[in-house]
């Protein structure tokens, strides 16, 4: 399998800056993936030095993104499809990230049922745990 570090992330996440909030994809697995992305000037959804809240839940969807991403170029070998969220829940924010702060962002898979999925999502700095939730997403056939 290609190593995901390797790979281009314009080739799985449609979404391009100033609105991309994932910048790597670190590691894949069948119902796993860590992405890394470090909010900086320019971000759209950057308030007073730190990634803001719209921010965490953008970038934790774009997380999942990747993920889809990584499964539809790579694995599957087709086109990658627009995604939705569909249900945010459980949403704990426990600090902002600031400027200049790597996440290191891991989504675990806990069902997916035709096109749409169910994924819980960890953001962290370092060991640091900043927010958490789970997300429902939905692709576009």
């Amino acid at each position: 399998m290609t190593d995901p570090r390797t790979i281009d992330i314009n080739e799985i996440v449609l979404q391009q800056p100033p609105f991309r909030f994932v910048h790597r994809l670190e590691a894949f697995s069948d119902n796993e993936a860590t992405v890394s992305f470090t909010p900086g000037e320019g971000n759209l959804l950057m308030e007073n030095g730190c990634l803001s809240a719209a921010g965490i839940i953008e970038h934790m969807a774009q997380a999942n993104a990747a993920r889809l991403g990584f499964l539809c170029v790579y694995v599957l070998k087709v086109p990658v499809n627009i995604g939705y969220i569909g249900q945010v829940k459980d949403l704990n924010i426990f600090r902002l990230p600031k400027e200049g702060e790597t996440l290191t962002t891991t989504v675990s898979l806990r069902y997916e049922v035709l096109n749409i999925s169910l994924c819980e999502v960890e953001v962290r700095s370092g060991e640091e745990l900043l927010a958490k939730a789970t997300i429902k997403t939905a692709t576009k056939e």
